[in-house]
């Protein structure tokens, strides 16, 4: 029983601080990437080279942060989902 009692703030705090780390890794995934004025999305976007990022609808977005953010999207990660 004693060991329940620690156990789970523990279990909790590790929740915290893993749901904690990835918010800030993903607001760091398109720093610098301007985002477009919410009456023009979606917009277009023309992109030669593939830049795979993963967004939060869990759709993978080519163009990178601005095609997902023309979507209407926040991006999760780099890479695809």
């Amino acid at each position: 029983m004693a060991t329940s009692k620690i156990v789970a703030p523990l279990c909790l705090m590790v929740l915290v601080f893993s749901l904690c780390s990835s918010m800030v890794r993903s607001q760091d995934v398109c720093a610098g990437v301007e985002r477009p004025d919410p009456e023009t999305i979606p917009c277009t976007i023309n992109c030669i080279l593939p830049d795979f990022v993963c967004g939060t609808d869990g759709v993978t977005y080519t163009c990178g942060c601005d095609d997902a953010f023309c979507h209407g999207v926040d991006v999760v990660k780099k890479g695809e989902c």
